[in-house]
């Protein structure tokens, strides 16, 4: 009886440890033992520690008048409005303005540190950028890795080249790339986007860009 009673314990022990392991109080998609900023808006697609990167994201100054584009919201600095002017850009009839447009505003998929799968808190870019392709099929992708400055330059190089390779390979097996459209390269530390100085500098450069271009 006090084996059993014994085993009992270890077991709800262990569901506990796991229940709380992924609490995700913001649902973001990232569990708060791993959240850097626990209480990001709903619907708000993050990096992969849980952090808006406010260098990508639009503000919508406009809320009222969600019909009309417009240019000068790009680069400026709030969230949930990302989704609506994809959409927008998507929606454009000339390649080459859709292609400028949402180049813009697509945010990169973030890794973390040392890890090149895509956390599902990234789907969300790839699915924009598939949802683009339906409408702008002639475009081509170049995926390009990139690292923070942790490592040497061969092994950043290859931990580059397998984010870039990793978003390629969901992109074919899950919606449904053409591989010919789809070119990979690694770029290791060489183009950092923010101050590897700093952990929110190192996290914004463990990262996969995506350039789009009108063939």
């Amino acid at each position: 009886m006090i084996i059993v009673r014994t085993l009992t314990l270890i077991l709800f022990g262990c569901f506990v440890t796991s229940a709380f392991a992924w609490v995700d109080s913001d649902f973001d998609g990232v569990p708060d033992k791993k959240d850097a900023c626990k209480d990001t808006p709903a619907n708000t697609v993050v990096m992969a520690n849980g952090c808006i990167d406010t260098d990508i994201i639009i503000v919508d100054e406009d809320a009222e008048d969600d019909d009309e584009f417009d240019e000068a919201e790009i680069g400026a600095t709030i969230t949930n409005n990302a989704a609506l002017i994809a959409e927008q850009c998507r929606q454009q009839p000339d390649v080459n303005v859709a292609v400028d447009c949402f180049g813009s505003i697509l945010q990169p998929v973030y890794f973390d540190f040392d890890k090149s799968n895509v956390l599902l808190t990234q789907r969300p870019t790839l699915v924009r950028v598939q949802q683009y392709i339906e409408l702008h099929p002639q475009v081509s992708i170049r995926l390009e890795g990139h690292t923070d400055n942790i490592g040497n330059d061969a092994v950043n190089m290859t931990l580059s080249l397998k984010r870039a390779e990793s978003i390629k390979q969901l992109l074919i097996n899950d919606y449904q790339f053409l591989p010919t459209s789809i070119e990979v390269v690694g770029m290791s530390n060489k183009k950092p986007a923010a101050d590897n100085a700093t952990i929110e500098g190192r996290q914004r450069n463990r990262r996969v860009e995506f350039i789009i271009s009108a063939e």
